[in-house]
């Protein structure tokens, strides 16, 4: 799983490197095959254990705690293995484990799973890991309809639940021959540049969502479209919505960096090169945003002058306004 982009990364990697924990073997797919890849998005998993003393009626060594952000899971379990094999948590002894975790999609049947590694179960100790997990919600609708034997699509991208205005972000389809991604396949007839008519088969597409000056890329795997029906293909962002709410007319763009930044830095606000998250020229309306927590610098200007707003909080599906 690929994640370069947002705040959260950032305290992820702080998580990791002080528990000296893993998170491997990332997996997200439909029971009916396709698979889910993303490339240059912000979905994202933390996690984090602590320990605490064993009361003496415990006798369970190892407690683990899931939450996800935004609407995308119904369900989680896990399995604690070691060298390979499953340890039931009751006879774990002290040592080192992997924590296995499944997570059931709450739209068409699927499952999220990923390997936590280096959980630690100590002597007479508590062991809470904790999971969060962000990533799209992927749906695919089939309807079934006459199209001379051709399958149509259609892609949507909704910043969260709830919210369906299609007018700022689109997912711009591209359709590959299964495993090669060398040339897409030109759809047989184009009606928009997000909706269309195919010939039936198994795909890879390809699903662009340009966001301010990013792309994310999102990858169906073995797709596959059949004759006179019609695909409607949402991908959820489980995102918040962050836009400038202040009077002061000369702010015209908004530079978000990890919360932090600004103390770290001394003398006149600036810009913190090789720090910046994502920036928004179009400030009054609720931009797309991963959530989390960030320190934003207001542009005023083009430049002339920047102020710093700190520890501005973003949280999925709702706005947050910056004065």
């Amino acid at each position: 799983m690929k994640t370069t982009l947002f705040v959260l990364a950032f305290q992820v990697a702080l998580i990791l490197s002080l528990q000296s924990q893993t998170v491997s073997d990332f997996s997200y797919k439909f029971d009916n095959g396709v698979n889910v890849k993303m490339e240059q998005c912000w979905n994202q998993v933390w996690v984090q254990q602590s320990f605490a003393a064993l009361a003496a009626a415990d006798k369970t060594p190892l407690s683990v705690s899931t939450r996800t952000l935004g609407d995308l899971v119904s369900a989680s379990s896990f399995k604690l293995h070691q060298n390979g094999k499953e340890i039931k948590t009751l006879a774990a002894a002290p040592g080192t484990y992997d924590l296995h975790v499944n997570f059931k999609l709450s739209g068409k049947p699927g499952t999220i799973s990923f390997v936590a590694g280096n959980v630690v179960i100590k002597p007479n100790t508590k062991t809470t890991v904790s999971v969060t997990m962000y990533d799209y919600q992927i749906v695919i609708d089939e309807t079934k309809i006459p199209l001379k034997g051709l399958s149509g699509f259609e892609t949507l991208v909704t910043r969260c639940k709830g919210n369906t205005a299609q007018d700022t972000y689109f997912g711009i389809p591209a359709f590959y021959a299964k495993g090669d991604r060398s040339k897409p396949v030109p759809p047989d007839e184009p009606t928009g540049k997000t909706t269309g008519k195919i010939k039936p088969g198994t795909y890879d597409l390809l699903i662009s969502i340009g966001i301010s000056n990013q792309t994310h890329k999102v990858w169906l795997e073995n797709l596959v479209v059949k004759p006179d029906m019609n695909y409607k293909i949402s991908t959820n962002l489980n995102a918040g919505g962050i836009a400038y709410a202040g009077l002061n007319r000369d702010v015209n763009m908004m530079h978000l960096y990890p919360a932090g930044t600004a103390d770290r830095q001394t003398g006149t606000p600036t810009p913190v090169k090789g720090s910046e998250i994502i920036k928004y020229d179009k400030i009054t309306v609720a931009n797309c945003c991963s959530p989390g927590t960030y320190d934003v610098l207001l542009n005023f200007k083009n430049g002339t002058k920047y102020e710093w707003r700190k520890n501005i909080i973003i949280q999925t599906g709702t706005r947050t306004d910056v004065k």
